[in-house]
């Protein structure tokens, strides 16, 4: 199982290759996680592939569970990306998310390189 972060969303919804074979695996994401690849969709003037893609996700979506707040903000605060940088909100749930139910988290993002757990694709 995997959790779909919103640039794999993204990746996925812009028909890229190396993303195809992640098409039919089973897969989870948030709804931040959505509301992100629709706000970014609509500002690039593709809000009819944004609301394909919330009609596609959105039935598996996932909210953030409150016993789950204390990890995501220890996380958050604690770890740093590879860039050096913090991971927002809504990547850190997703990640501590994805740990905390065995998923493999995908993603393109280079913050998350080296990190257990996570399924890599650029």
């Amino acid at each position: 199982m995997f959790f779909l972060d919103s640039y794999a969303i993204l990746e996925m919804a812009r028909g890229r290759a190396r993303y195809l074979p992640f098409r039919l695996e089973p897969a989870t994401t948030s709804r931040a996680n959505l509301l992100e690849v629709f706000y970014i969709l609509a500002e690039q003037g593709a809000e009819e592939l944004a609301q394909h893609c919330l009609r596609e996700l959105g039935g598996t979506a996932v909210e953030l569970p409150l016993e789950l707040i204390p990890k995501v903000a220890r996380f958050r605060r604690l770890q740093l990306g590879a860039t050096g940088r913090r991971f927002s909100y809504v990547d850190a749930f997703g990640y501590v998310y994805a740990r905390e139910n065995d998923y493999a988290f995908l993603t393109g993002a280079h913050e998350f390189e080296g990190l257990p757990g996570v399924c890599f694709v650029r």
